[in-house]
């Protein structure tokens, strides 16, 4: 499952966001899911959907291993008590809690965009802004991700 692209979506009046077509034909139900979990994202003011099946077991994997801490915790307080599953309806949609996008600082003008393993909701006008700081920045981070990689790999390979 690979999420990619970007999206100019409308949350309508009722909260509800269409996943884009695209996207609900890549998600195999029996594998990932038919639903989707939204959760804090990575970045402030940004909210995340992962495939509900495929979330279920990311958690155990990424988050089972932590060490547990006074940090662990807090993060725990806040990503498991945000974490709510969200049930496609017929047409497509997900209605989206209105704390969350309160709490995220949300309009009804949002891009939803692919991010590997899921999506990314961003205020739209947040979105545009994030680009255009970092456009020009693309092929340094490019690099440094790549390092970054290889890096990854030398240690594994160590270990």
């Amino acid at each position: 499952m690979l999420f990619t692209g970007i999206y100019e979506q409308t949350i309508d009046s009722k909260n509800r966001l269409s996943i884009p077509a695209a996207i609900r034909a890549s998600v195999d139900p029996r594998r990932h899911g038919k639903d989707f979990y939204l959760v804090p994202g990575d970045r402030k003011g940004t909210l995340s959907l992962y495939a509900n099946f495929y979330f279920e077991e990311y958690v155990e994997r990424r988050y089972a291993a932590l060490k547990r801490s006074e940090r662990k915790r807090d993060f725990e307080a806040i990503f498991y008590s945000m974490a709510t599953l969200l049930e496609v309806d017929k047409q497509g949609r997900v209605v989206l809690p209105q704390r969350w996008l309160s709490f995220v600082g949300f309009g009804r003008e949002v891009t939803v965009t692919g991010a590997r393993d899921h999506l990314s909701l961003w205020n739209r006008a947040d979105y545009e802004t994030f680009m255009k700081a970092r456009w020009d920045e693309y092929p340094r981070l490019l690099d440094e991700a790549e390092q970054d990689a290889e890096a990854d790999k030398a240690d594994g390979d160590q270990g």
